[in-house]
């Protein structure tokens, strides 16, 4: 979008404002007003995105959106790659698995593959405890990249580091592999639970610490 900063009608651009991971303090009530954003967002937008790293916290994101589209019975919005941290092989392994529309954007490039794609807004893995992140910052942020305008869309701001961490080893991957047990976090590669493959896991190799 190239007109101006972004005001869709319908959009509370105030919503979340002044909140803290503190405010909901179980991680099922991080989930629910997570996926509230998730699901306001595909009912206020024409052409929204994910953005997608391959790291825990835009996967766990990505694992948000994919819940929520599904719930709702809506198509899954395409997957920008921008500044991946993961390996190809990762990538296309879950690309294929998840039926991901995926394109690919560097760092560098994502304000052009926002406007050449005509999206509206993006989904964002901002956490609430990022050094970036003011913490009076509201789930929607209009954003201007040069001419380039949209809406940034920071599901994460109920999650600090060690939610996500939780959410992530208890929540997306056990839901992923079958054999893996809820909670269980292992400290590297060499950690996994028997009879599960790194290749099983929906966490790039370079973040398993994380």
């Amino acid at each position: 979008m190239t007109d101006g900063v972004p005001d869709h009608s319908g959009v509370d651009y105030t919503d979340g404002a002044g909140e803290t991971p503190a405010d909901y303090p179980t991680l099922a009530a991080k989930f629910e007003r997570a996926s509230d954003v998730v699901g306001k967002t595909l009912d206020a937008y024409d052409a929204p995105a994910v953005i997608w790293t391959g790291d825990r916290d835009s996967t766990l994101a990505l694992y948000l959106v994919r819940a929520v589209a599904a719930d709702r019975d809506r198509p899954l919005p395409p997957v920008v790659l921008a500044d991946s941290v993961a390996p190809d092989a990762f990538v296309a392994r879950w690309v294929d698995r998840w039926g991901l529309d995926l394109v690919i954007a560097g760092d560098d490039r994502l304000a052009t593959v926002i406007d050449d794609h005509g999206f509206d807004a993006v989904i964002a893995p901002d956490r609430g405890n990022d050094p970036d992140t003011a913490a009076d910052e509201s789930f929607v942020a209009p954003t201007r990249d040069g001419a380039v305008t949209y809406d940034r869309i920071r599901p994460l701001l109920v999650f600090d580091a060690e939610a996500a961490r939780n959410a992530t080893w208890g929540f997306v991957v056990p839901d992923t592999v079958d054999a893996f047990p809820a909670g269980y976090v292992p400290e590297d590669a060499d950690g996994l639970p028997d009879g599960v493959e790194l290749a099983d896991v929906p966490v790039s190799p370079g973040t398993l610490e994380d």
